[in-house]
């Protein structure tokens, strides 16, 4: 698989249409929230797993990291985990490890994307972030 060739980091639109489905903004920060705080643990399990070559384990954390990141419009991440989700299928590990270290640098880069479209986010209490249920 060849490297990703998005054009751009973050897609607003995804963020509008799931503001018109849920006709909540405050839902919708509140989701772009905790996506941002756990996108560094889910891109740390992703990494860890396929330098592990834990497939199984590699698959379900790029499943979650590319459904997360289709949903608040993350396409830069959500192409790479796309790749990644590909290789593993495929049985291409080394390829799916090229893929996955490319992940760290984009995750950064969406944060900053999505820092600059929201603002920062609030902190929230350390007791809420280990009940939050998108993975």
């Amino acid at each position: 698989m060849g490297a990703p060739t998005v054009t751009t980091v973050f897609d607003p639109s995804a963020v509008h249409r799931l503001e018109a489905d849920t006709q909540s903004e405050p839902f919708v920060r509140t989701l772009v929230g905790t996506y941002q705080r756990m996108l560094a643990p889910r891109v740390d399990r992703l990494v860890d797993a396929v330098l592990t070559s834990d497939s199984e384990q590699a698959l379900d954390a790029a499943l979650s990291l590319r459904v997360s990141s289709i949903m608040t419009g993350a396409t830069e991440l959500a192409e790479i985990a796309t790749f990644v989700v590909e290789d593993l299928r495929n049985h291409d590990l080394p390829a799916a490890r090229s893929q996955a270290l490319l992940l760290p640098a984009a995750a950064l880069r969406t944060r900053e994307a999505l820092d600059r479209y929201f603002g920062a986010p609030a902190a929230e209490p350390a007791a809420q972030e280990s009940t939050d249920s998108i993975r």
